[in-house]
């Protein structure tokens, strides 16, 4: 975060950038209509347009988001898209509050946290049973910023007891005391074990439970659809690519890239972390991917919010989750 600037004008010190907000002077003007008590947050970010240094100008409302988090909140600031700027809709505009959306949640209702970055391309999923998530895009030069607020929302949003499927996913996972990296079949990639050590030395408690590498997987050879399937995956073959499961007493922890299933030979430079507090998820399915017959899909969800977690058959993940399923049963 950069507090550096003191006393210098937002257009001056705009950039691709995640600034904390300390005070009621950085508030971006768009945002300043709304009745913010910064003894109340815990945190307060804003993150910045997705638009070039040169492209910028005094007159725009320079920030997409305004992020506030409490001690039991989340409430989230957009700006609407295709707002005209300042100098052409006027200041009134700007202090009335007209032109952001506001979207606050509990923090105890979150049930997942998606931390996803493609070179910069960077996205902050938080999500609740209700269905539609909060979604922020950041630049990946925001990535430390990012990853420092997804650890003081996962403090907030752990705070129930452990759901049937959470206590059975603690009780597959065994004691929490393991070494660093636990290997499973096939190579870790070296990325998974650095995301995770690196989260490890920030939470020492975060234990590895299980991990995989990547894999080229085939479709199921059977029929005439099947020697078509081959055919088209000789010439773009599918990764299944790694995964490190992680937890502590508190949340499962998931490390990987930003696809499990990604087509083609080239390279995958994206990471991502999936959160779950052990209070959120209702369900945990396991099933044979309909197409692949070396790959088992382990569907974890609440209310309207799933998510598919794709992991070779007959792995050290396969087997955590398949035995968690049988225990929620």
């Amino acid at each position: 975060m950069r507090n550096a600037f003191k006393g210098v004008s937002e257009y001056d010190r705009f950039g691709p950038w995640i600034d904390e907000v300390t005070e009621p002077e950085d508030v971006p003007p768009l945002y300043r209509s709304f009745p913010l008590d910064f003894s109340a947050e815990r945190l307060v970010l804003k993150v910045p347009r997705n638009i070039t240094r040169r492209n910028a100008n005094p007159d725009m409302d320079l920030y997409d988001h305004l992020i506030l988090l409490g001690q039991e909140r989340l409430t989230v600031l957009s700006r609407r898209k295709g707002r005209p700027s300042r100098q052409e809709s006027g200041a009134k505009s700007s202090d009335s509050g007209e032109g952001y959306d506001v979207v606050t949640i509990q923090c105890a209702d979150i049930v997942a946290i998606r931390n996803m970055l493609n070179l910069l391309d960077g996205r902050l999923t938080v999500s609740t049973a209700e269905g539609t998530p909060i979604v922020v895009s950041y630049n990946g030069s925001a990535a430390d910023v990012v990853a420092m607020f997804v650890s003081a929302l996962r403090e907030t949003a752990c705070v129930k007891p452990a759901s049937r499927v959470g206590q059975a996913l603690l009780a597959a996972g065994g004691p929490l005391a393991r070494p660093a990296v636990i290997r499973g079949p096939g190579r870790v990639d070296t990325f998974l074990a650095s995301a995770f050590l690196e989260a490890h030395s920030a939470n020492p408690r975060l234990s590895a439970w299980a991990a995989h590498g990547r894999r080229r997987v085939a479709p199921d050879p059977a029929g005439a659809q099947g020697s078509m399937e081959r055919l088209k995956h000789a010439l773009s073959p599918m990764t299944l690519h790694g995964a490190l499961f992680a937890a502590d007493e508190d949340a499962l922890e998931v490390f990987g890239r930003h696809s499990w299933l990604v087509r083609g030979r080239g390279a995958i430079y994206s990471t991502a972390q999936l959160v779950i507090p052990f209070g959120a998820p209702e369900r945990l399915d396991m099933a044979r991917h309909p197409l692949y017959p070396d790959v088992t899909v382990a569907t974890v969800g609440a209310g309207e919010w799933s998510a598919e977690m794709p992991v070779p058959r007959d792995s050290v993940a396969e087997q955590l989750l398949s035995e968690a399923a049988s225990k929620a049963g």
